[in-house]
């Protein structure tokens, strides 16, 4: 490992460490939805507000609340329904009561547009210089009701935010804190600092979904739109029943991408370090695969043309079709039920292992260290070039050789062709055996 990546990770590392500790501090207790700090006196009222609004058009709902947590329902409601919970903490249950009472937020509303504001004067994101014994902390709470077509606009600092059941384009953002949506039709985009972010039943038709996290893991459950980006400093990344007509783009630093049962126009998957799965994907164009360190698994993940690319890790593939792909640094590479592939593959160290037809060549296969086993059909017509420097080669296939020995030879390299010729297969070991083996 070269000593930059070595720093990096040492960095990133730091960093995720420092956060979790700060986020671990401020959220060690917390009680329904309110913010608890331990062992110290607190008091809460609630408020309820109706706005009345034109439930015939669409309703545009901005929240802004650097303290608390924000959930926003959808109904068949003809208004806005606005529960504030306000709680405040202090030194002495006595003072408790009395700041509670002083927290002020704002409701403001333009035509069919509803704007609520809350501003803790003690709330901040820089987690390292906040004082969490201070002599008091005070946080709304909003939980509200809206009709289903609304458009949602969130800004969020500390606490959870949760948006379901809307007929519209929802755009969220959160310093700490985690972000559920669930059941919404429209655009999403969805960045918080550190928090998972977890969005299911997503319709977005024509629009786009975006989903970011510093720190947290990102999951996105039966959705089909546009174009979809989701990506984490630090997590996992997780698409399942995901059906969209434009393209795919994941990254995470730290953490395994995984993608199961769905389709795309393109898929295009980034991880410095984890694993990354696909299993019954259909992808029209192409799918591209970077992973600095972590095996790559893909099953039933059909394309027209495959890039994977792991600097330490194996490659499986199980069912594949067109232009293949497939490199590794550190790690075997296992390719069967191929279906008229071009190969392409390489590893620098890891066996190689090939069963399946061959589509249109050339084709190449290598290993510097470790042997290369192809499983193709009896009827095959290929031309061959198989070398290896320390190894035998064989070949059940009937090889009709044209320089360097026979099908069946202890050599080091058979040039010839088989059932008459074809298209070119070149494979090449540095150190181990080459076989051709006649599949079933």
């Amino acid at each position: 490992m070269k000593r930059p990546i070595v720093i990096t990770l040492l960095i990133a590392a730091l960093l995720l460490v420092l956060v979790g500790i700060s986020a671990v501090i401020f959220f060690t207790v917390r009680g329904g939805n309110s913010f608890r700090i331990d062992n110290q006196p607190f008091a809460t009222l609630e408020e309820s507000k109706t706005i009345k609004v034109d439930a015939k058009s669409p309703v545009t709902l901005k929240v802004i609340d650097n303290a608390g947590s924000i959930t926003v329902i959808g109904a068949d409601v003809d208004s806005v329904q606005v529960k504030a919970v306000k709680t405040a903490h202090a030194s002495t249950q006595a003072r408790a009561d009395q700041e509670v009472k002083k927290i002020k937020y704002d409701i403001k509303q333009v035509g069919n547009t509803v704007t609520l504001k809350y501003e803790s004067p003690n709330a901040t994101t820089d987690l390292p210089n906040v004082n969490f014994f201070d002599a008091h902390w005070e946080t709304v709470d909003f939980v509200i009701m809206v009709p289903n077509e609304t458009k949602v606009n969130v800004d969020g600092n500390l606490g959870e935010v949760s948006i379901s059941s809307i007929k519209g384009n929802a755009v969220i953002t959160n310093g700490f804190g985690g972000v559920t949506v669930d059941n919404i039709e429209g655009a999403l985009s969805v960045s918080t600092n550190s928090g998972d972010v977890n969005a299911s039943s997503v319709k977005a038709a024509s629009e786009d979904i975006e989903l970011h996290s510093d720190f947290g893991a990102v999951t996105l459950k039966n959705a089909g739109g546009s174009n979809i980006t989701l990506d984490s400093n630090s997590g996992t990344i997780t698409l399942r029943e995901v059906r969209v007509t434009g393209d795919i783009t994941t990254k995470t630093d730290f953490g395994n991408t995984s993608f199961e049962n769905g389709s795309t126009n393109s898929l295009s998957i980034e991880t410095n370090s984890g694993a990354v799965i696909l299993k019954k994907v259909t992808v029209n164009k192409e799918i591209k695969v970077r992973d600095d360190f972590g095996e790559i698994g893909l099953g039933q993940a059909y394309a027209a043309s495959y890039d994977l690319h792991t600097k330490s890790g194996s490659i499986t593939i199980d069912g594949a079709k067109g232009k293949l792909k497939a490199y590794t640094d550190f790690g075997g590479i296992k390719i069967e039920n191929a279906q008229a592939v071009t190969l392409d593959v390489k590893t620098n160290s890891g066996t190689v292992e090939f069963s399946g037809s061959l589509g249109v060549g050339p084709h190449m296969v290598n290993s510097d260290f470790g042997e290369i086993v192809l499983s193709l059909p009896a009827e095959s017509k290929l031309d061959v070039d198989l070398k290896t420097d320390f190894g035998s080669i064989d070949s059940d296939l009937p090889i009709t050789v044209v320089t360097n020995g026979s099908s069946n030879s202890n050599s080091d390299q058979i040039v010839g062709s088989i059932n008459g010729g074809g298209d070119q297969l070149t494979v090449e070991t540095k150190s181990g055996g080459v076989s051709i083996n006649a599949s079933t």
